[in-house]
């Protein structure tokens, strides 16, 4: 497959997630002719507990893809603090001074960024799912065919895009579930963000207020625990707490695990978002990599196919979730899981390494050099 952006032909991306949409506004406001399709129609919702890092905020301001403004105008709540918990104890309550996290609605987020695309000039096409895809166009339900000189894949951990590449689709190992409590169904609303160890090997529980509602829901990526096991965790959680759980009904999403495509693809083939395994394995990030990766993908296409100087830069999505990947064992394993919990609960450099990874203002090469040195 040889890349050959300026054929006639449209690029052509899957999936109108922030990763799908980033690209998407990114070509079409470098003049390259692009098509979006989703098998949704927007707004839609969306399995994620809805939070922006600092970092993703800078990303998306210093693109010009959501100005200041606009991105406060979408936020629902701040944070500075973050209480860590494992399995009911308080290890320590860390509120920074320098750096907050946003939490956006993605019915609301998503559909905005659909509509920056647009905006830009991308053609926009919702309510057509692909059904399948070869080296020169992809199909969907409905029997349209499009054609493509550039193909993304930003549809998910379960791509069909990453199929051409690989031959088979990509898989979901991690798994996300999550609760919508509203405010008025609880005692007090939740002060900071809740982060709760040791209810299953390899993910954490969270306790996030919106304002309106509270999500509390569970992510684990690479977890040796059954999807039925987490649930199990989750509504025990709830139901210590005094919430029965038979009231509200249960999200469920597929997470990416161990399919991170360090080239975002292949030839003129590009995977971005969860397509490409981009979810960060310890603080589960990923609408931040979602849009840097559309970002990097677009520019890539407008390079020619330049992947090696797009993507050696520094500290990029890429190398983030590389890191995680790594570094957490430290975190989960069961062999050092006690220990990182005796440091979080007994060290302010710890909890500050924490948060800083949930901020996304510190790589996790850069945390542990810092408190190492």
């Amino acid at each position: 497959m040889i890349n050959n952006a300026k054929s006639k032909d449209p690029t052509l991306i899957v999936g109108g997630g922030p990763a799908g949409a980033s690209c998407a506004w990114k070509l079409a406001s470098a003049g390259i002719s692009c098509i979006l399709i989703d098998k949704a129609s927007f707004p839609r919702d969306k399995v994620c507990a809805g939070t922006l890092s600092a970092r993703t905020a800078e990303i998306l301001t210093s693109s010009g893809i959501l100005p200041a403004p606009e991105l406060e105008a979408l936020k629902l709540k701040e944070y500075r603090t973050i209480s860590l918990w494992n399995r009911g104890d308080l290890l320590r309550t860390f509120t920074s001074q320098h750096t907050s996290v946003r939490i956006v609605s993605r019915r609301e987020f998503d559909n905005v960024l659909i509509d920056k695309a647009s905006a830009a000039g991308a053609r926009i096409v919702t309510g057509e799912a692909a059904v399948s895809a070869d080296s020169s166009s992809v199909t969907t339900l409905t029997g349209k065919a499009f054609s493509y000189s550039n193909l993304v894949g930003a549809d998910g951990c379960g791509s069909l895009v990453r199929k051409v590449i690989s031959g088979k689709r990509g898989k979901g190992t991690g798994i996300g579930f999550e609760y919508f409590i509203p405010l008025t169904d609880l005692d007090e609303e939740p002060e900071e963000i809740q982060i709760h160890f040791g209810y299953f090997p390899y993910g954490y529980i969270w306790v996030i207020s919106d304002g309106e509602k509270v999500n509390i829901g569970t992510g684990a990526v690479g977890s040796p625990a059954s999807p039925s096991n987490i649930i199990f965790a989750l509504k025990g959680f709830l139901e210590a707490r005094g919430i029965s759980c038979e009231k509200y009904q249960l999200h469920g999403a597929l997470l990416p695990s161990r399919e991170l495509d360090r080239n975002l693809g292949k030839g003129n083939i590009y995977l971005a978002g969860d397509a490409a395994g981009l979810v960060d394995h310890v603080s589960g990030e990923g609408i931040g990599h979602a849009v840097e990766s559309g970002f990097l993908v677009a520019e890539c296409i407008s390079s020619g196919g330049d992947r090696k100087t797009v993507l050696k830069r520094k500290d990029n999505c890429i190398s983030i979730v590389r890191q995680s990947m790594f570094y957490r064992h430290l975190l989960f394993s069961p062999f050092t899981h006690g220990t990182a919990m005796m440091g979080l609960r007994d060290n302010e450099e710890y909890a500050q390494g924490y948060w800083n990874i949930i901020s996304g203002i510190e790589s996790y090469t850069e945390m542990f050099s810092r408190i190492l040195t």
